[in-house]
């Protein structure tokens, strides 16, 4: 630590080294003019976990889980629902805050969108991604977790993607989720709702996710009527087109277990309609 003018103590000196995060004034600098924000953004990522109050991490864990970029930030609450589901259901998991890194998978998905990018480019992309997501299952082994589990489905589907000889080490966490509640009686109060399960082909590697599965349990909950719309829209293309189909079936919820077609829906729908998570409808069912 560089020796400073001003004497404050120990801590708050640990303090301010620990927020530089190891770069120059310069740096700094040049972060804060180009985001807005002083802190790196696996900092602002951290804290908002510890701000919503994510458990602590669990040491000896089978799973290791990754947050994904953009999930705490979009959806912090459902973190914190899918939190207290695993710990109801006894699921002991282990995370890092502090070094897990981005799939990659927005940059990934920039280069199958655009059609002036040559073939050679793209497989460079996707061999960087593919660097990213080692780093990510790197930290998993280190901490003796048995297989990762991701809490964003477009991470866990392009990671499954990627290394599909380990195909069954990298799950969505709702796949951890359902082998135990597969094994319960689920229940709510009577209620219809509409069933978007999102098309899957703007990101096609979704498609490798248990889709049917996901879909068999969620109508098994007594007292849960679902109504399925049609996949033939894109939440990303004509989300006003699958609010208008559950309009015509004068249905009042849609039910969407596909992250994007969850967040996509919500800003879409602006509550003309409501937009049930899956783990909105889990609560319910598992009474927390």
């Amino acid at each position: 630590m560089k020796e400073r003018n001003v004497s404050y103590t120990d801590f708050f000196q640990t303090l301010i080294a620990y927020f530089a995060d190891g770069r120059t004034l310069e740096d700094q600098l040049k972060d804060i003019k180009k985001t807005g924000n002083h802190a790196p953004a696996w900092m602002l990522r951290a804290g908002l976990l510890r701000a919503i109050g994510v458990p602590e991490p669990k040491k000896d864990a089978k799973y290791f889980l990754t947050f994904g970029c953009y999930v705490p930030f979009w959806i912090p609450s459902q973190v914190l629902n899918m939190f207290k589901i695993l710990d109801l259901l006894g699921i002991e998991y282990n995370y890092s805050l502090e070094k897990e890194l981005c799939c990659g998978a927005p940059v990934l998905e920039d280069s199958i969108e655009f059609v002036d990018i040559k073939d050679e480019e793209r497989q460079k992309v996707k061999e960087q991604c593919k660097g990213l997501m080692q780093i990510n299952w790197d930290l998993g082994k280190q901490t003796g977790a048995k297989d990762m589990v991701y809490m964003c489905h477009v991470c866990a589907a392009l990671v499954r993607n990627t290394f599909p000889e380990d195909i069954d080490r990298h799950r969505w966490v709702w796949d951890v989720i359902m082998d135990k509640l597969e094994e319960k009686e689920l229940e709510i109060t009577p209620r219809e709702m509409g069933y978007y399960e999102g098309c899957h082909r703007q990101f096609p590697y979704n498609s490798n996710l248990d889709w049917p599965r996901y879909r068999k349990l969620l109508g098994n909950i007594k007292g849960l009527t679902l109504v399925d719309l049609p996949n033939k829209y894109c939440c990303k293309q004509q989300p006003d087109r699958i609010l208008e189909e559950a309009e015509k079936k004068n249905l009042k919820a849609i039910l969407v277990p596909c992250g994007d077609g969850d967040f996509i829906l919500r800003q879409t729908a602006q509550e003309k309609i409501e937009i049930v998570s899956i783990s909105g409808i889990v609560m319910q069912a598992l009474g927390i």
